[in-house]
């Protein structure tokens, strides 16, 4: 598996990366802010393009894109409170919060004119905002799948869940 975060993708180096020596890679896993749509227009696509392009390994079958907990519009930050907690969220929220998975959704489409894989889309939340993250994504999946069917992936984007460990004290 090779985890591409956003540490990386800052770095000078961004277009050198070259995956084509990992003869096994199996799963690439990439942080949901390696695919911000607010960068310049098809930046992080042709990125996520030159990513998939460099893979050479037969085994290669699947993104995981990773959401935390700032990534849902339910979730409080940890900045406003204590700990993450859930708020209600207005008929506007939920609506923009539905174009932001869209948006990847398309990103990925476009990814797989490059080469296919399945996505499985990974909440990586805290275990204070309980099962909230995984709902939203799977709404989405819903969603996108009535909208455009996912025929263009190796398989129907899956959902899991990856809670972080949370401490008190």
């Amino acid at each position: 598996m090779w985890v591409l975060a956003n540490d990386f993708a800052a770095g000078s180096s961004l277009w050198d990366l070259d995956l084509s020596r990992n003869k096994s890679l199996r799963t690439l896993k990439l942080r949901a802010l390696s695919v911000n749509l607010d960068d310049p227009p098809d930046t992080t696509s042709s990125f996520l393009k030159h990513i998939l392009s460099t893979i050479t390994s037969s085994a290669f079958s699947e993104i995981i894109a990773i959401y935390e907990d700032h990534h849902f519009r339910g979730v409080e930050s940890w900045k406003s409170s204590k700990w993450p907690h859930l708020r209600e969220m207005s008929r506007a929220e939920r609506k923009k919060e539905a174009l932001f998975y869209r948006s990847h959704f398309k990103l990925f489409r476009e990814a797989q004119k490059v080469r296919s894989f399945g996505l499985v889309l990974c909440a990586s939340t805290s275990g204070y905002v309980g099962e909230y993250p995984v709902q939203v994504l799977e709404e989405a999946v819903a969603e996108e799948g009535a909208k455009r069917g996912f025929g263009d992936f190796l398989f129907e984007p899956s959902v899991m869940y990856d809670p972080q460990r949370t401490y008190l004290g």
